[in-house]
């Protein structure tokens, strides 16, 4: 194999990659939320073969914000956003991508949140009852245990 060609550096496991992701942001059948996160994921692998080039201007900026154990990460230009939850030390966070809308339809918990943390009071909520109810579906499927 010679050396620095594409088999080499990588590019085409991230040739297949993006065949992937393509797959997935062109197909009606998927989420919008879905799709709109296979596009970002695109746009980073442009970035990242732009910048190997000496010609780009990086990856898009993730806006990232707390609330407790709530931290969001909103990906610009898609609509979408990360939620992760942290559940102590022993416990892998729970994460979930949701769409802008379905965060406007969480704002109530987040406020309620919110609320609750000014006073100083303590804040245990059943997490999924209340994404089910807000939402219509559970985002963490599968990520919590019914145990």
């Amino acid at each position: 194999m010679m050396r620095g060609s594409r088999e080499d550096d990588g590019s085409a496991d991230l040739d297949d990659v993006e065949r992937r992701l393509r797959a997935i942001r062109d197909d009606p059948g998927k989420s919008t939320t879905l799709r709109e996160l296979a596009q970002y994921q695109l746009e980073r692998i442009a970035a990242l073969r732009a910048a190997r080039s000496g010609s780009g201007t990086g990856t898009p900026a993730v806006t990232v914000d707390r609330l407790g154990p709530f931290r969001f990460a909103a990906i610009p230009a898609t609509g979408i956003v990360s939620i992760e939850i942290d559940r102590g030390a022993d416990l892998v966070p729970l994460v979930a991508v949701v769409s802008a809308d379905e965060i406007r339809r969480l704002t109530p918990l987040f406020q309620h949140l919110r609320d609750h943390a000014a006073r100083g009071d303590s804040i245990r909520i059943d997490v999924r009852e209340a994404f089910l109810e807000l939402l219509g579906h559970d985002p963490f499927r599968d990520q919590l245990d019914d145990r």
